[in-house]
């Protein structure tokens, strides 16, 4: 029995040795028993069955390399139909050809049950009927009584590679549905980072302007009544040069404390930058090119963490529903308004649905007065934010 974790390369130059090794052992059966004057009649069959076969293959890695890993049943798909049946037909017409017996006939019955994995392509109602009426049509060609054992050799084979086949579907399916998961962890992971150092930021904002600047204030009031006290009381001048240097004091410290409060209040664009290079950086299944006008800066925390919320719903939809690996995020700056821009530059084929992601990001945006926008143009699927200018 093979390891769990067998990598996948294994596994797949493993299966493909054991099918060339039926495919080989199917053939020296059918040739070794074909009359001298049919010979060229069983090579044609052979390697009809072994062309469909390798055919077949390759339109299934072409489907799982052009969908992003993503496995569609297609019961309208000619070419697979088209290929099926010739290579079933080629090892049906193998039996009269080579006039083989039924001995010999549950051997090269591994030509017509090598085509059995490619029906996973069909729905399962499709697929095991075409297998059931392949696997009774080819008992059939058989004389004598012993016909149904080679009908069921071929059916119990049929179904089982059949199976199989639909298992390695469905890894293929649950792998890639872990890999979005993680990617969808991580890419939470880093938006919580990031709102932790916002809040961290916003507590520090509110300890220093509650604290510090009660504090102050008290000091500032007591200086205002020895000043007054002063006076009243015709205190030497020598005491107010001193009073009057820590009256100036104590409105330093209040304009550097509003500045400090307003420095945390705005979050630098590298900042935002920073975090957005984080976030795309854990989305690993996708190609994402970002570009940026120097004049969009994004300095507002509530806009920061709602542009970061967006990309990673704009991200993960992609991972999720899409066939395409590429996306481009832009912004730009248009007539007083800047514009985010989300964009899979692959064309899909799904509809645009509203779903609870879309309506919160757009719940979101609209909250703090901006706009969002979903497109599709020639089957690419775009997200347009737009920003007033003093919002940002």
């Amino acid at each position: 029995m093979l390891p769990h974790r067998t990598p996948s390369y294994v596994r797949l130059g493993l299966l493909s040795a054991l099918g060339l090794l039926a495919w080989g052992t199917a053939a020296y059966v059918a040739l070794a028993a074909t009359p001298s004057d049919n010979l060229w009649l069983s090579g044609v069959c052979i390697a009809i069955s072994g062309v469909s076969f390798l055919l077949l293959a390759a339109l299934g890695i072409r489907e799982l390399l052009i969908n992003n890993m993503i496995w569609h049943v297609d019961n309208g798909d000619w070419r697979f139909w088209l290929l099926l049946l010739i290579g079933y037909a080629s090892g049906i017409a193998l039996v009269d050809i080579a006039q083989l017996s039924v001995a010999q006939g549950l051997v090269v019955a591994l030509l017509v049950v090598n085509m059995a994995s490619m029906a996973v392509r069909f729905t399962a109602l499709y697929a095991v009927t075409l297998n059931l009426v392949v696997g009774i049509v080819f008992g059939l060609q058989f004389d004598g009584d012993d016909w149904w054992l080679v009908m069921l050799s071929c059916l119990i084979q049929q179904m089982v590679l059949w199976s199989f086949g639909q298992s390695i579907v469905a890894e293929v399916v649950e792998v890639r549905r872990l890999r979005i998961m993680r990617n969808e962890l991580r890419m939470a992971q880093a938006q919580i980072s990031e709102s932790g150092r916002m809040l961290e930021r916003r507590n520090m904002r509110h300890n220093l302007h509650d604290k510090m600047g009660h504090e102050l204030a008290t000091l500032h009031m007591n200086l205002q009544i020895i000043e007054q006290h002063i006076r009243r009381h015709s205190a030497p001048e020598v005491m107010a040069a001193p009073l009057n240097e820590a009256r100036g004091a104590s409105r330093r410290m209040f304009a550097e404390l509003d500045n400090i409060v307003t420095g945390l209040k705005q979050i630098p664009a590298a900042h935002f930058y920073d975090a957005l290079t984080d976030l795309i950086d854990q989305a690993t299944t996708l190609n994402v090119t970002t570009h940026w006008d120097d004049k969009v800066s994004i300095a507002d925390p509530q806009w920061c963490e709602t542009l970061l919320s967006a990309a990673r719903e704009f991200l993960t939809n992609v991972m999720k529903h899409s066939t395409g690996t590429d996306v481009e995020l832009s912004a730009r700056y248009r007539n007083g308004v800047y514009e985010i821009i989300m964009q899979e530059r692959t064309a899909a084929e799904n509809e645009i649905t509203l779903g609870n992601g879309l309506l919160g990001v757009a719940e979101r945006v609209e909250a703090l007065e901006g706009t969002f926008e979903v497109t599709k143009q020639e089957g690419r699927v775009t997200w347009i934010i737009k920003i007033p200018e003093g919002d940002k």
